[in-house]
């Protein structure tokens, strides 16, 4: 990325700090995750933001949009898209960053990592009359250049405003996937190495990827079991990435 640019990375921390885990998932999430980010946005000098307290529930009081209380969480990033930066850029908390991690890449418009091939896949392409050639998109990593983010932004929150729920699964993930349809001239597809989840049935295994996702229950599930184990998780992930 250009080294011109001001850049936000942004994550959420609200109450249990993620929407799978439980208590045990929220140490490593904190201690080792979080911190990961931070000190990637140090080294490449990107500005950071986390985000602690629900815009959500202070403006609209009931959680009431998506399936349950813990998925609006995630769907705060969009309170905090409508900014001045030239780049946003939406990072989950139960990603790790490696500390040799590239820089940044260069990009305009969404930027999204499509999943690997399962139910979630299936489900949007189906209520939404599409054929195999249609990706799902993860938004655990998202991509936005100032003019999309802001497009984003005023599109999820108009939705919500009118309770417009996804079809399919009622998720932020599954809106993003719309919104992806609706404006195709803006969206590309990246690498999953900038959105990595090996833990998913059908993942695509690659040597060296930036951005480590415990996605879903089975990525906590696996936290949890390294907890049990005492397995050191960043040297757990390190000996993961050799492989």
């Amino acid at each position: 990325m250009n080294k011109k640019s001001n850049c936000l990375i942004i994550q959420i921390d609200i109450g249990s700090g993620t929407q799978w885990g439980s208590k045990d998932t929220i140490n490593p999430i904190r201690d080792i995750f979080i911190p990961s980010v931070k000190k990637y946005c140090n080294k490449f000098h990107y500005d950071y933001s986390l985000i602690k307290e629900s815009v959500y529930e202070t403006r609209y009081g009931n959680f009431d949009f998506l399936a349950t209380k813990n998925k609006h969480y995630s769907f705060e990033r969009y309170f905090h898209f409508k900014n001045d930066y030239d780049y946003t850029i939406y990072i989950d908390n139960d990603v790790y960053i490696f500390p040799d991690a590239e820089a940044l890449p260069e990009f305009e418009g969404l930027r999204n990592v499509r999943e690997p091939e399962g139910n979630s896949s299936k489900i949007f392409r189906e209520v939404n009359n599409l054929d195999d050639s249609y990706g799902y998109f993860n938004s655990g990593v998202t991509f936005c250049d100032n003019l999309t983010a802001n497009k984003l932004a005023s599109y999820m929150i108009g939705r919500l405003d009118k309770k417009n729920r996804a079809k399919g699964k009622n998720s932020d993930n599954m809106l993003l996937n719309e919104f992806i349809i609706e404006n195709k001239e803006i969206f590309k597809e990246i690498g999953c190495e900038w959105n990595y989840m090996p833990f998913l049935p059908n993942s695509k295994i690659i040597e060296k990827p930036n951005f480590f996702h415990f996605v879903g229950i089975l990525g906590k599930d696996i936290i949890n079991k390294l907890q049990d184990k005492n397995i050191n998780i960043e040297y757990f992930l390190k000996k993961l990435r050799k492989k």
